[in-house]
C-alpha cells in the first residue's frame, strides 16, 4: 500500500496546493513551548523525548488500530492523509513555478517574497545571487520538504513521516537545547535520503559532473552541513550538461532535476512493489 499512498499524496500535493494551511503545526509548537518552560533540565535529549512522546503515541496507536483492518483501506486512507500533513510545508515545485511567474512578469517585490519562501531566509535583491541562491535551495529543500518524508514513510510507514516533520518543525524552533538536539535528530534522519536523491541527480543528470562535484566538496563535520553540502553539489555537478539560455532557465533545470530524480526512487518502489506482488 506504500506505493499507492505515496502516488496519491504527490498528486494531492500538487493538486491541493491551496489547502497547505491545513498543515499547520503550531499546536505542536505550543505544546513543545509549553512544556520546555515546565521542563527545567538542561537536556535536549530528555525534552525531545518528553516533547515527542505524548504525539507519537496517538500516531502509533491509530496506525496500529488500523492496520490490517478491511483489506487495509483504513490504514492506506490514514497513511495518505498523515503523508500529506507531512509533506510541505508548502509544495516545493508549486513555490517554483509561482517564483517563474512573477520574475516573468517583472513583479520583484513578490519575487523576493517568493524567493524568501523557497530558501526559507531572507532572499537577496541581486537577481543573479537570488536566483543562484533559490537554485541552490531548490536542490536542498526537495529531501527536506518532499524526498526524505516519503523515505521514513515508505520504511518505517505514517510515524516515520510524523517523526521527521515534527523534529524537523522542532529544529525551528527558538528552544535552546531542545532545538539544537531535534536539529542533530533531523540531520541524523535526513543523512542516507539526502544521499539517496543526491545519488538521483547523477543518474538522472550529468552523471560525471555529479561524481566529481561529490568528490571535490569539502569535508565537513556537520551533519547538517554535510546533508545540504553533498545534495547541492551533485545536483549542480548533475546540471553541468543543461543547455540554458538565462536564469530562469536555469530554475527550471533545477526543478526539472528535482522531480526526476524524486520521480527515480517512486518508479523503483513501484518496480519493487509489483516484484512483490507478482512474486
Amino acid at each position: 500500500m506504500s506505493l499507492i499512498s505515496v502516488i496519491l499524496a504527490l498528486l494531492f500535493d500538487r493538486l491541493l496546493r491551496h489547502w497547505h494551511d491545513l498543515r499547520d503545526l503550531s499546536w505542536f509548537e505550543h505544546y513543545a513551548a509549553s512544556l520546555d518552560r515546565i521542563v527545567r533540565m538542561r537536556n535536549g535529549a530528555v525534552k525531545y523525548v518528553l516533547v515527542m512522546l505524548t504525539p507519537l503515541l496517538a500516531f502509533a496507536l491509530q496506525q496500529s488500530l488500523l492496520y490490517d483492518a478491511f483489506f487495509n483501506i483504513p490504514y492506506t486512507v490514514f497513511g495518505i492523509a498523515v503523508l500529506l500533513y507531512c509533506l510541505g510545508p508548502d509544495c516545493i515545485i508549486s513555490d517554483v513555478e509561482a517564483y517563474i511567474d512573477a520574475r516573468r512578469m517583472g513583479d520583484d517585490e513578490e519575487a523576493l517574497h517568493l524567493a524568501g519562501a523557497i530558501t526559507e531566509q531572507a532572499a537577496s535583491t541581486s537577481p543573479d545571487q537570488q536566483t543562484s541562491d533559490v537554485i541552490r535551495a531548490i536542490l536542498y529543500v526537495a529531501n527536506q520538504r518532499v524526498f526524505a518524508v516519503l523515505f521514513w514513510f515508505v520504511l518505517v510507514g505514517p510515524i516515520g513521516a510524523v517523526i521527521f516533520r515534527l523534529s524537523f518543525n522542532l529544529s525551528k524552533q527558538p528552544l535552546g537545547e531542545l532545538a539544537r538536539f531535534a536539529d542533530t535528530v533531523q540531520a541524523v534522519l535526513a543523512w542516507l535520503p539526502s544521499r539517496m536523491l543526491a545519488a538521483s541527480y547523477a543518474l538522472v543528470g550529468n552523471f560525471e559532473g555529479a561524481v566529481l562535484a561529490y568528490k571535490n566538496r569539502p569535508y565537513e563535520s556537520d551533519l547538517s552541513i554535510s546533508n545540504y553540502d553533498t545534495l547541492v553539489n551533485m545536483g549542480l555537478g548533475a546540471l553541468r550538461s543543461s543547455q540554458v539560455a538565462d536564469e530562469i532557465e536555469g530554475i527550471q533545470a533545477a526543478r526539472n532535476l528535482v522531480v526526476r530524480g524524486v520521480l527515480c526512487w517512486v518508479g523503483l518502489l513501484a518496480l519493487l512493489t509489483l516484484g512483490g506482488w507478482m512474486g
